[in-house]
């Protein structure tokens, strides 16, 4: 068997590994900003473009993970096997160049087809990145490491809703695509110049470092760990629900509550920042720690946050002012994201150093077409159909698609339908949770067959 390559000794530098550590969460912060940007402007979009919920949960769904699940695995492979910084830099200039150019769209076709631009940036830097990570940190501090990476979440969350908000709320929607698009090019500049690739390997001694094995090897270890495929089919619900339900959010707060863009996308940002990055951290660094006393608990912990979240978002939903919402939502982001750390460790975890860029690659290709794909859409759609059950009349001649903006009628249905859809999302995850469970079962096994 050959063997994992030998550490650098700038590898072995906590400081540095630091530094590669912020600079990665940086990029990955403004890469779901440029992601999510558009939840926070589906009202203002709505107005100027005149298109219905359906179509706006396409814009933010299913166009993004088109291209990404296409480019997601070829450029895994060629990470396998070439610079990975190389193919992340790339990957970072690509996404923040296309959402600043979906501030210049004239229409919706122009608009989808930058939406697109975005997923073949993220296709390229998102399973490099996670592979790169497992070789700075040893595997007893992944979940650690990929909790502090996962604050790009909450972190992508408070900068796209309160700047997005602030700035559409002020200069307009487009301007919001500009001024959160080109930061993304200097970050992938300081990426490409700071951070070194390190020896594939170095943290998992007797693993074949060097021999990059087909992409059916990385399918079957999948097959082979039935507790990994548990973990990834909860986390893909759990996906489904969350982009589904944080697409429409703060439109739902507009709607109902009367609130501005500004006011919607700051409440966005605060409810998805810090409560989330405790849910994150505890999720990391509470797994790692229990984990240590039984693997069992990297799946049981995201399973107990995620039975809690369906009955909190439900009652957040339906509070009667938009502070109780607040206070009810906030809770629910406290639960919500503990599965990220765990699944992404679990998954480098059960993998050899040549097959994680590629198995991480398989899980945001699942994660984006199933979650980010059809959540949107689906809420969308679900909001359209309530809709027009709520309305007296016939709601698209009657209101167009301007829905909240011509008659106190066309106001109410269209917030009636969105809560309604949103309330039967949530349920999705009582279902994860139940994956997350059975995944405890043999997770202890699973780790224990690591070749």
């Amino acid at each position: 068997m050959i063997t994992a390559e030998q550490p650098s000794h700038w590898t072995e530098n906590r400081l540095y590994r630091t530094w590669v550590l912020v600079v990665f969460t940086l990029v990955a912060t403004f890469g779901f900003v440029d992601r999510i940007i558009v939840q926070v402007l589906v009202q203002p979009i709505k107005a100027e473009l005149r298109v219905s919920d359906a179509k706006m949960g396409l814009l933010g769904g299913l166009t993004f993970a088109v291209l990404y699940v296409l480019l997601s695995i070829p450029i895994a492979r060629l990470a396998e096997r070439r610079n990975r910084l190389a193919i992340i830099s790339i990957g970072t200039a690509l996404w923040s160049l296309a959402t600043a150019a979906s501030g210049f769209a004239s229409n919706f076709t122009q608009l989808l087809l930058a939406r697109i631009g975005v997923g073949v940036g993220e296709a390229a830097g998102g399973p490099a990145t996670g592979s790169v990570i497992a070789d700075y940190f040893p595997r007893q501090r992944r979940a650690s490491a990929m909790a502090i990476y996962g604050l790009a979440v909450p972190l992508g969350a408070l900068l796209g809703g309160s700047a997005g908000g602030f700035v559409a709320q002020h200069w307009g929607w487009r301007a919001a695509f500009l001024v959160l698009g080109l930061p993304g090019a200097v970050l992938a500049l300081l990426q490409w110049l700071t951070i070194r690739e390190p020896p594939r390997g170095q943290n998992d001694p007797g693993f074949a470092a060097e021999a990059t094995p087909p992409f059916s090897a990385v399918l079957r270890r999948f097959r082979e760990r039935p507790s990994l495929v548990q973990i990834i089919s909860g986390a893909a619900v759990s996906t489904v629900a969350g982009y589904g339900i944080n697409y429409f959010v703060a439109a739902h707060l507009s709607r109902r509550y009367g609130l501005n863009y500004a006011q919607a996308g700051l409440l966005i940002g605060l409810i998805s920042s810090v409560p989330a990055a405790v849910s994150i951290i505890a999720g990391g660094f509470l797994t790692d720690w229990a984990g240590r006393r039984g693997a069992h608990w990297y799946a049981l912990i995201p399973a107990l946050g995620s039975a809690l979240c369906g009955p909190l978002y439900i009652a957040g939903f339906r509070a009667d002012t938009w502070m109780a919402a607040t206070v009810l939502l906030s809770l629910t982001a406290m639960c919500q994201y503990a599965y990220i750390p765990a699944a992404a460790a679990m998954t480098q975890n059960m993998m050899g150093p040549r097959m994680r860029a590629s198995a991480a690659a398989v899980t945001g290709l699942i994660y984006t077409l199933i979650g980010l794909g059809l959540g949107p859409l689906i809420v969308g759609a679900l909001s359209d159909y309530f809709t027009r059950r709520a309305f007296a009349g016939d709601f698209p001649r009657d209101c167009g698609s301007d829905a909240g903006l011509m008659t106190v009628a066309c106001g109410q249905a269209a917030a009636t339908g969105l809560q309604t859809a949103l309330s039967l999302c949530a349920l999705l995850y009582i279902w994860s949770a139940v994956h997350l469970a059975l995944g405890a079962r043999t997770l202890g096994r699973d780790l224990a067959r690591l070749q």
